[in-house]
């Protein structure tokens, strides 16, 4: 008795997995919503926007090529180089 009791609410969660039915307009409606910005994403009407700091982002960008480009070339570029040491040597 008390066993059937305490597997009540776990039989009526299943049962109600069981029941959900695939809805075509559920789905639909999820989908026009999904189109809908964010509260967040909206732009603020009583705020101006915040001017861009090039100098910060030129910065970032600086730091960033120093590192990628160098490390493109290594990555990629390895079988050219390895071509002109060893040219005719082989």
């Amino acid at each position: 008795m008390l066993a059937t009791v305490a597997a009540r609410p776990a039989l009526k969660a299943i049962t109600r997995q069981q029941a959900r039915q695939f809805s075509m307009m559920h789905n639909l409606r999820q989908f026009a919503r999904s189109f809908e910005p964010h509260p967040f994403q909206r732009l603020p009407v009583t705020a101006s926007p915040a001017k861009a700091d090039w100098g910060k982002l030129v910065k970032r960008s600086s730091k960033q090529a120093v590192v990628y480009f160098p490390l493109a070339f290594a990555i990629l570029g390895w079988p050219w180089v390895t071509a002109q040491m060893l040219d005719g040597h082989m």
